[in-house]
């Protein structure tokens, strides 16, 4: 499968990307979940702005074709909607859509001193129909873990970098980072982020806080 970006920029025609319709992932998502489990009852509302993925004013076509592939991930995680949060929770999600391995939120909520992470997995693929949702776990977290991802977080400057790069390749995977606190919301959106860079080891570091058993092969 070429990286879906890749084959939007090159105008290859959307039926011959394996799977890769623009209206596909949203009308797999209609058939396969049940909308009364969920905390949404549209499968086709948005999970980010759309304007925060214009990297190319004449091409929005591009921006809501991403957004309706991330948004039809996360209504498939049976996740909230976090730009439009207003619980005065400080919240961040880490969505990883590997073309060919299970889609994965997984998200961290602070409000007073009490921390909780939540993570998430469907039984399909990120590259294609994200599937069923098949785990949904929780957890109450220390404060010093919470104060250590902050601390990764401000080290790749995360609310002044730029929402999508204009980066793709072919059969990679979509790191997606939300954060919201009271004044701001933001979302960083990169391809197959270098190993160990500081990006990386930022949503790296949330894996790790969950009983996810991902071998270094499968971190693409």
């Amino acid at each position: 499968m070429k990286q879906i970006i890749l084959a939007i920029i090159l105008i290859i025609s959307l039926v011959n990307c394996k799977g890769h319709y623009q209206n596909a992932v949203v009308a797999a998502a209609k058939k396969q979940y049940d909308l009364s489990h969920s905390s949404l009852n549209d499968s086709n509302q948005f999970y980010f702005p759309v304007k925060l993925f214009e990297v190319d004013s004449g091409k929005n076509w591009l921006d809501t074709f991403l957004v309706k592939w991330y948004s039809a991930q996360l209504f498939a995680l049976r996740e909230p909607l976090i730009f439009a949060d207003s619980s005065g929770k400080e919240i961040y999600r880490f969505t990883w859509l590997r073309t060919f391995h299970n889609p994965i939120a997984i998200r961290i909520e602070k409000k007073g001193d009490t921390v909780n992470l939540y993570w998430k997995l469907c039984n399909g693929e990120g590259g294609y129909a994200p599937g069923k949702l098949i785990l949904d776990k929780q957890k109450s977290i220390d404060i010093h873990i919470w104060n250590e991802f902050i601390s990764r977080l401000n080290k790749v400057d995360f609310w002044n970098l730029t929402t999508k790069e204009q980066s793709f390749g072919v059969d990679g995977s979509e790191w997606i980072l939300e954060g919201k606190n009271i004044k701001h919301y933001h979302v960083v959106d990169i391809w197959s982020p270098i190993a160990n860079s500081a990006y990386y080891d930022c949503c790296d570091f949330l894996i790790g806080q969950t009983d996810l058993h991902i071998s270094e092969e499968q971190k693409y």
